[in-house]
């Protein structure tokens, strides 16, 4: 049995899952398989891992996203550590040989991940993907991490392509939730973190790839994915995600959301998310006895802007942008 799965997702990747295998194999450490998992492509795919084909178990699905094509991959893992890499990223070589030594001194941990870089068309984006989070710095100086759950509540700083997951905590923690089309991974992160001590190795062990395609550039798909792993947070684990804090993290998203919904004519829709904004923002205020006066002002306008027409509202909009800064969409409303 191989001591690592590597669990590749691909769906349309056939221009890069060829530099994401070969940094596979180029690892300094040999004892791994390579499963990939193709969610119903339609390009080039299958055709692009065919010189591959003697070093991989591949398997082709029916298109059902990312955390479905991850957990066939579990499914399939024979390894005691099975490791994400999504087939537009790469690992240095070094990235399973110095994550499995900190995994020997760090017998209970049931995660391990690492930093990583981000890179566009254009070269190197972020040197460092951890320093720039908020809490990327506690996670690259504290082995293991303290208080991870609410940490990764707050913000998820934990780049996929660099986990490495104990095959048995999935037992324990369940597998990725296949309704979340977004955030899945920060679900499966925090469930992990509720059972699991996890650990950082502080070095750049990986080098994602920023481009049009990546799914969380859908800012809307994203706020929704957010408000269930919330809720679901708060659900499982009172203990560990305080009521007050994921009432606050859930009205941001709303009030995030409902302003996304009204410049694209779905003025009901905002005016729902601001009236569920400002229900777990009296949640949170009730619960800590303070009252944000700027997210509530914000949650009020939203309401009284869905209420008018948008030639009413679009030249408040076009302000509100000009003073932000923000570039205008244009928008035909429904």
């Amino acid at each position: 049995m191989p001591l690592v799965s590597v669990v590749i997702p691909a769906y349309n990747a056939a221009a890069f899952i060829g530099d994401a295998i070969r940094s596979v194999l180029a690892q300094s450490v040999s004892d791994y398989e390579i499963i990939v998992v193709d969610d119903g492509s339609t390009d080039g795919t299958r055709e692009a891992l065919q010189p591959f084909d003697d070093r991989i178990r591949y398997a082709k699905q029916n298109n059902r996203g990312v955390a479905a094509a991850r957990n066939t991959g579990i499914a399939m893992a024979r390894g005691q550590w099975v490791c994400f890499l999504d087939a537009d990223d790469c690992w240095v070589p070094e990235k399973l040989a110095r994550q499995l030594a900190l995994a020997v001194q760090h017998s209970t941990a049931g995660l391990i991940f690492a930093d990583a870089e981000e890179r566009d068309r254009a070269g190197i984006q972020k040197r460092s993907i951890l320093e720039t989070m908020r809490f990327g710095p506690d996670a690259l100086r504290d082995v293991p991490l303290r208080e991870p759950f609410r940490k990764l509540l707050i913000e998820n700083f934990i780049p996929t392509s660099t986990v490495m997951i104990r095959k048995a905590c999935f037992a324990t923690a369940g597998n990725f939730d296949e309704q979340l089309s977004n955030a899945e991974d920060r679900d499966m992160w925090l469930r992990l973190a509720a059972y699991f001590p996890i650990a950082c190795v502080p070095q750049i062990l990986a080098t994602k790839r920023s481009h049009g395609a990546n799914i969380s550039s859908h800012t809307e798909r994203a706020l929704r994915s957010r408000i269930r792993v919330w809720t679901a947070a708060r659900s499982r684990f009172p203990d560990l995600a305080p009521a007050p804090l994921c009432d606050g993290l859930i009205a941001e998203a709303y009030q995030q959301l409902g302003y996304i919904l009204l410049p694209s004519g779905e003025r009901r829709a905002a005016r729902r998310c601001a009236f569920a904004a400002l229900q777990h923002a009296a949640r949170q205020a009730a619960a800590t006895r303070t009252l944000t006066g700027h997210a509530w002002r914000l949650s009020v306008a939203l309401v009284v802007l869905s209420c008018l027409r948008w030639q009413i509202v679009r030249p408040l909009w076009d302000a509100r942008n000009a003073l932000l800064g923000r570039r205008n969409v244009r928008i035909v409303p429904s």
